[in-house]
């Protein structure tokens, strides 16, 4: 059977001074606010777990009220608004996003709108709400638009084609009793999806294209923790998803591939973070904390934890399969050791400053200057491409 997704909705008012204009009685900005309490009203009662928040924009852009599923509290936040200079669409469709990835980044599963109700007296600038556009497509964002008023054209970008290109509903309405009834039945559009067995190894979540650009990167030990680590002073040092101090899968201990995750602060191995992120919904380097769910990037690096092979024969078959192939190893400055978000390839462990880096300049690869020298001396060329190897 389908199951609806539950949604979070950021509603956009627009409260430009074209707002105070009476020709829909008794002013845009009064049937304007009463149609976002009947959307609301309509909303929760269809769901009670969707979220609304709610942000008005002319002179400024100003969030009356974070995600709630309360209607009197959403119904209060809008005794807020102020009319106040000419509304710009790319900049207030950029805000509404960023309040949306705030949410998108804490939990997933959800669908992520945006409903627009305006009549239409905009600014922008084509450039930049192009690439608005864009972005709200690329994070999966519907943008629906209420317009009060006809419908009206500005070039290739109109409210019409913004709600088609990111799968949202369009519709203008051209008196006051028309919004208050059309507005409910953007309230009933809901994305619904397949439901499927939990465990099901196959089970993968579709994510849109730009979601890893919003994932943060697992937070690195600061020095004064690893210190901590070191001399046995810390509470943090054991892998919350390995309950270990050393790696199962190389044998490292925290202090050398320890990361945090930075919203709940939880410890754990690269190696069993890219062991975790295999086994999620998410693909390639991104997943969820299995502690508070925030959206995480792995460095590209920790992927071949995750990979099934005896490294022996893949060594061989890779310097069969690549022979002829030159890897320069260029030497890294010591001023930016401390940037590298990845481990060495050959031991696994992260770069503390304690020996000269090398970059592979084939497969972006990091050594430690003692690794690199054994590498060399058993196979001659990188571990990881099979290039053979020239040191600069």
């Amino acid at each position: 059977m389908p199951e609806i997704k539950i949604e979070d909705t950021v509603i956009l008012l627009d409260s430009s001074r074209s707002m105070l204009r009476k020709d829909f009685k008794p002013s845009r900005i009064t049937v304007e606010l009463q149609a976002a309490r009947n959307f609301i009203k309509s909303k929760l009662s269809f769901d009670m777990k969707d979220r609304i928040s709610i942000i008005s924009f002319g002179e400024t852009e100003k969030r009356l009220i974070d995600f709630t599923f309360d209607i009197d509290k959403l119904n209060a936040s809008m005794k807020k608004i102020q009319i106040s200079g000419n509304g710009i669409l790319h900049e207030a469709i950029s805000f509404a996003l960023q309040v949306l990835v705030q949410e998108m980044r804490k939990l997933g599963g959800k669908t992520p709108r945006i409903l627009l109700i305006t009549d239409n007296k905009l600014e922008f600038d084509l450039t930049r709400l192009e690439k608005v556009i864009n972005i709200a497509k690329g994070l999966g964002v519907y943008i629906d638009i209420c317009q009060l008023g006809g419908e009206q054209e500005h070039g290739k970008l109109s409210l019409k084609r913004i709600a088609q290109l990111t799968r949202g509903q369009y519709s203008y309405f051209n008196n006051s009793k028309e919004l208050l009834e059309g507005i409910k039945l953007f309230a009933s559009q809901k994305e619904v999806k397949k439901t499927s067995d939990y465990f099901d190894p196959q089970k993968k979540e579709d994510l849109a294209p730009l979601i890893s650009e919003i994932a943060l990167p697992l937070r690195r030990p600061t020095v004064l923790e690893i210190k901590l680590v070191l001399s046995g002073r810390s509470n943090q040092e054991k892998c919350q998803i390995c309950h270990s101090v050393k790696a199962p899968a190389t044998g490292s201990d925290f202090y050398s591939e320890g990361r945090f995750c930075p919203s709940c602060d939880r410890a754990m191995h690269l190696s069993c973070a890219a062991m975790w992120a295999k086994k999620t919904e998410y693909k390639d380097n991104i997943f969820r904390c299995p502690f508070c769910f925030f959206l995480l990037e792995l460095p590209r690096a920790a992927l071949k934890f995750a990979e099934d092979k005896n490294e022996e024969s893949q060594e061989v078959k890779i310097l069969e399969e690549d022979k002829g192939r030159i890897a320069n190893m260029h030497l890294i400055p010591d001023s930016d050791i401390a940037q590298i978000d990845a481990s060495c390839s050959y031991c696994h462990n992260i770069f503390l400053g304690d020996y000269k880096v090398y970059q592979c300049d084939k497969c972006s690869s990091y050594y430690h200057q003692p690794c690199l020298n054994k590498m060399i001396n058993e196979i001659k060329a990188c571990r990881y491409c099979g290039a053979q190897i020239v040191v600069d």
